[in-house]
């Protein structure tokens, strides 16, 4: 017995050291040179703190650790399998869980729970986002992780994908109902793509049902799609728009995005929009926002990189400072009807950081934002909130 727990012992650490360090175990399953298996395990670890001025809704200064994940990557040939889970609010969390398959270097096509390809932001990594948070514009139309399979394929011009997805509740199964379903595609092209500069463009389309939220009395589906956003922050978990709209058919939206990149300058934005269709006797509900960002690098790398297989930004080099801004604009105020009026807040939102990235495995965050909460958001009165806030980040 105690030879078993010296050697599960032993096991545990040697696992924990390749975790500390991001390299991979590899076991030979066969005679060939690729007849192995790959196992890479990592994670991440995100301290952050925040202080609110001027605020008339109470909101709570502060410092928590508001991510960490355990992550598993395995790879035998053309196959890879993710398991990445997180540690939060005291629970377990399901991030990524999917099987890829490799059809060549330049095409795969995947199943399984995570993110949508919509936009560029709403599937940029949080670990090496920007800013503390995605736009609000993106946390309030862009997509979650969802159950479905995506196809891939991109040359050097050109990037394209398409999927089909469930609704929300899919990977807990817990309402009663028809899941409901979604097709999104997703479509770029880099017209120019040189060692010094960089134009992308691209838009991205989804059809989803919308959500399922039990049935009526007649046992057919009824269906909702909830939009929220924070601020710009997750240490306070108050949402200044969080907007349930219900009878929902079926939901149309879309976003426009570009980056453009010159040595050590990049700009980047994004216009979404959405049109929702109910019920006959409802009214539809249509919504839009918008961010523009742009970074400069002020020490160290002098020359930001594009992955052509992302087709996003690469991270900066190690020991790299770089500064920051951001503005968004965020509108789901949709009211111009004489019987009915569908107003979901609206926010305006100024932000600027600097971030230094000391090497691939820590990174630090200095944010500031300021946001002007229009009529009919959740905290119910107008008013603007500066935040300062921090972070932490450790990826190993």
């Amino acid at each position: 017995m105690n030879i078993v727990k010296i050697k599960n012992f032993s096991l545990g650490l040697f696992l924990f050291c390749i975790m500390g360090n991001g390299q991979s175990l590899n076991v030979k399953t066969g005679e060939g040179e690729d007849d192995k298996i790959s196992v890479t395990m990592g994670g991440r670890i995100v301290f952050d703190g925040a202080l609110y001025f001027d605020d008339k809704t109470p909101l709570g200064n502060g410092t928590t650790i508001t991510d960490t994940r355990l992550t598993a990557k395995m790879t035998y040939k053309k196959w890879d399998v993710k398991i990445d889970m997180g540690f939060n609010d005291k629970k377990v969390n399901t991030k990524d869980l999917h099987l890829k398959y490799n059809i060549n270097d330049r095409s795969w096509v995947k199943l399984g729970y995570y993110g949508e390809q919509f936009g560029l932001e709403n599937w940029e990594g949080s670990a090496w986002q920007k800013f503390m948070t995605a736009s609000v514009s993106t946390q309030v139309f862009g997509t979650s992780r969802q159950l479905g399979i995506t196809y891939v394929n991109w040359n050097d011009k050109v990037y394209y994908s398409g999927g089909i997805f469930s609704d929300n509740d899919a990977i807990s199964d817990v309402k009663e109902g028809n899941q409901g379903y979604a097709f999104i595609g997703k479509l770029s092209y880099a017209p120019l793509n040189s060692k010094k500069n960089l134009i992308h463009l691209g838009i991205s389309a989804e059809y989803r049902t919308g959500n399922r939220n039990g049935v009526d009395e007649n046992n057919n589906t009824q269906r909702f799609m909830n939009y929220s956003s924070n601020l710009d922050t997750r240490v306070e978990k108050k949402k200044p728009i969080n907007f349930t709209l219900d009878q929902v058919k079926n939901q149309l939206r879309f976003v426009a995005e570009f980056i453009t990149a010159s040595g050590p300058f990049f700009l980047q934005g994004e216009y979404y929009n959405l049109h929702v269709n109910r019920r006959k006797e409802y009214h539809s509900y249509d919504a839009y926002g918008f961010y523009a960002q742009s970074g400069l690098l002020l020490l160290g790398d002098q020359l930001y990189k594009y992955n052509l297989e992302d087709r996003r930004l690469k991270r900066p080099k190690d020991k790299t400072l770089e500064l920051v801004v951001r503005y968004d604009y965020t509108d789901l105020n949709d009211g111009f009807f004489s019987n009915e009026s569908l107003k979901g807040g609206r926010i305006n939102d100024f932000s600027a950081g600097i971030n230094y990235y000391l090497n691939k495995y820590i990174g630090f965050k200095i944010n500031y934002s300021y946001l002007s909460l229009g009529n009919n958001n959740n905290f119910g009165t107008k008013e603007n909130i500066n935040l300062l806030q921090g972070r932490v980040l450790v990826v190993f």
